[in-house]
């Protein structure tokens, strides 16, 4: 029987764009409740802020600096909100202006975030190292300049980015789980697991990513059973947690648990639908169990929702061969050659 390709999903988690917190100025005793300040209004902007009524925060803390030029905070806060509604423009200008103020640890660290969001990496990466300048014990901006470095493929910089986190957040999941993902990728098996499980000890209720990474690290070493149970407690956690669905039915086809497996990849299907690995992989399970025609129909699936993916035109070839399609099969091995799976060459020399 000739070989299928399947896709294993594995989760790298880098944090997204979450709001700082806002620092609130106090009113001092001497400034009259009835008296509008700068205060007052930023005070009322971070209300706003925290209760999500980002427009009308926005204005507070643009009043706030039309009274007081030089309020770096509201500079931050409105930048903050900016990022919140992706104007990650106008973000970056108001963390300028803050910066001009005081160089605060903090307003580098969104402004890093502000630019990553467009793509300006090297930037944000100098921001973060900014950030960490300004404030040596800043545990999120080690954290993220951390993932910069994996996103470089520097893993020894960012296992080092990741350990000083660590050591200043102690509890900090993210940083463990990406940590293991890093000792992964150098081949530390070991020390990846022992991450994972870190990640996992700190939150056992809601961190269904640690599991469903450590599922996949378990698979690779042929623990197919504890895999399968470590992403059932992804599931568990998120029911809507489609890739752990789909690692799950990976680790069933490798037990030769079909039935199971194709069950898992229409329930991520059912969740994702135009998640075109699990309709690659379900074709492989009807393959393995010789469902042939529904086999080429799930090729064709993922073929639809992704026209250019290689894998499930060579997968769709060996299927047609089954059937005696040669014909059919050797274009669909053509189009997987022109689209980068170097294994259709072999299978392209039985085409006249």
């Amino acid at each position: 029987m000739k070989q299928l390709f399947s896709l294993l999903l594995s989760l790298f988690i880098v944090g997204g764009l979450y709001a700082q917190k806002p620092v609130v100025v106090k009113k001092t005793e001497t400034t009259p409740t009835r008296v509008v300040t700068a205060e007052s209004v930023y005070n009322e902007g971070v209300v706003l802020l925290e209760e999500g009524e980002f427009d009308e925060a926005l204005e507070k803390f643009t009043r706030a600096i039309r009274l007081r030029p030089r309020f770096d905070q509201a500079y931050v806060n409105r930048a903050v909100i900016k990022s919140e509604k992706k104007d990650y423009t106008g973000a970056i200008t108001d963390y300028n202006e803050a910066i001009k103020i005081s160089a605060s640890a903090g307003a580098f660290f969104g402004r890093a975030k502000a630019k990553y969001a467009l793509n300006d990496v090297d930037g944000a990466y100098e921001d973060y190292s900014a950030a960490i300048k300004a404030d040596p014990a800043f545990a999120n901006a080690y954290y993220y300049r951390g993932g910069i470095s994996f996103e470089r493929g520097n893993l020894n910089e960012a296992i080092a980015d990741y350990d000083q986190a660590i050591e200043h957040k102690p509890d900090y999941i993210f940083a463990f789980n990406d940590r293991a993902t890093a000792y992964r990728r150098m081949g530390k098996e070991d020390l990846a697991l022992i991450d994972y499980t870190k990640a996992i000890a700190l939150d056992e209720t809601s961190i269904d990513f640690a599991f469903n990474n450590r599922g996949n690290l378990k698979r690779s070493q042929g623990l197919y059973r504890e895999a399968i149970e470590d992403y059932t407690a992804a599931i568990k956690m998120n029911p809507d947690n489609y890739g752990a669905l789909n690692n799950r039915g990976l680790a069933k086809i490798d037990l030769g648990d079909y039935d199971g497996a194709i069950l898992d990849f229409t329930e991520a299907l059912r969740v994702k639908a135009d998640y075109v690995y699990a309709a690659n992989n379900r074709g492989n399970a009807h393959y393995k169990l010789k469902n042939y025609k529904v086999a080429i129909s799930d090729y064709t699936l993922a073929i639809e929702l992704n026209k250019n993916y290689g894998y499930a035109y060579f997968n769709r070839g060996v299927a047609k061969e089954m059937l005696r399609l040669e014909k059919d099969a050797c274009a669909d091995w053509q189009k997987a050659r022109e689209l980068g799976v170097k294994e259709a060459s072999a299978y392209l020399q039985d085409c006249r």
